[in-house]
């Protein structure tokens, strides 16, 4: 069973995580970037995270997020989240084909997975002693990718784009639509932004991302806001790997 300090990596994971008026400007490789973002729970310091992304000139692409517990969250037992998304980067679509989260609680370790059949339409679920199969819709994301399909319509500065979030208890239908420009200032800098708002059926919450695609693939920051509470992460270091060229 998973404890408060890792229910609460998870949801602030969980920010991470149709058509649009505008065609997306999409991500292509070759690509290596990383960015480290600080973890906000009601403006307190509980973790850090890394991200990776790696695109190849093939157009596969690699997501990894690694978090750790920071602050007034830090223990002394090991506590570390990683999740990675696995997929393809094409001129219609991002598909993800694999995603992993792993949950290290001292010596314990809990491995979730996502499997994504595109030619059965057949989304896998994976856990301990656990497997399922559910219909795979179209347009359907992990809670990594759909930053990308985020980033996307950053780039094309205005639309709508529905889709679904799949975890691995349910999917989600979400809508993201851009709601404008404004300076965003983060702990790397201040930064011209394109705001993108996630909108779920749940009508308690409210999420926003915000992007500089001129700048960074990923965004500079992420909040939601659900029951007074706030869960927010603020970038504070971003740097492109030797083998992205740009």
């Amino acid at each position: 069973m998973l404890t408060r300090l890792t229910r609460l990596s998870v949801f602030a994971l969980a920010l991470l995580l149709g058509a649009c008026s505008r065609q997306p400007e999409t991500l292509q490789g070759p690509l290596a970037v990383e960015a480290r973002y600080r973890l906000l729970f009601n403006d307190t310091l509980v973790g850090g995270s890394l991200f990776t992304l790696q695109i190849g000139a093939d157009g596969a692409y690699r997501i990894e997020a690694f978090t750790t517990p920071a602050g007034q969250m830090q223990q002394a037992t090991a506590h570390e989240v990683l999740e990675t998304s696995d997929g393809v980067i094409g001129h219609a679509a991002i598909q993800p084909a694999r995603y992993e989260q792993s949950v290290l609680q001292g010596e314990q370790i809990e491995l979730v997975s996502l499997q994504f059949d595109w030619d059965r339409h057949r989304l896998r679920v994976l856990g301990k002693d656990m497997q399922r199969d559910l219909v795979l819709p179209p347009g359907t994301h992990d809670r990594l990718s759909y930053l990308l399909a985020a980033r996307d319509l950053a780039a094309a500065g205005e639309g709508v784009m529905q889709i679904q979030v799949a975890s691995t208890e349910a999917s989600e239908e979400t809508r993201l639509e851009v709601t404008g420009r404004e300076a965003v200032e983060v702990p790397l800098g201040h930064y011209p932004a394109v705001g993108i708002r996630h909108v779920t059926p749940d009508p308690d919450q409210t999420r926003q991302l915000w992007f500089d695609t001129a700048f960074a693939p990923l965004p500079l920051r992420v909040l939601q806001v659900r029951d007074g509470n706030t869960v927010e992460m603020q970038l504070e270091d971003f740097s492109r790997r030797p083998s992205d060229p740009h």
